[in-house]
């Protein structure tokens, strides 16, 4: 079962990312958002025609791991959907870590 079907929320505690801008790949950059909402900005040269599918797939995935309350930057270079949820879990998972105190 998923977070988000349990009622789970989880916070982001600090600024992450995930990818880089090698073609075929994505950068992804995550960050708290104050608002109870997903901000979601691309760039992409084929965004006329993907940026919806971009956007869903980063909803649904930050969904499935119970946020609600990010804002993500999205540098595609031609990633596929694949490449794009993992590099959205990636960057998630980074930012739900709880800051240390070295």
């Amino acid at each position: 079962m998923r977070l988000a079907q349990l009622g789970v929320t989880r916070m982001l505690y600090r600024n992450a990312q995930a990818g880089s801008l090698e073609s075929g790949d994505v950068m992804v950059r995550v960050s708290p958002c104050e608002e109870d909402e997903v901000s979601i900005h691309i760039e992409s040269k084929v965004s006329p025609r993907f940026s919806n599918a971009i956007r869903n797939t980063v909803r649904q995935t930050a969904q499935e791991l119970g946020v609600r309350n990010a804002r993500f930057e999205i540098i595609d270079h031609g990633a596929l959907d694949f490449v794009l949820r993992a590099r959205v879990t990636t960057a998630l998972k980074r930012a739900m870590e709880a800051p240390t105190n070295a």
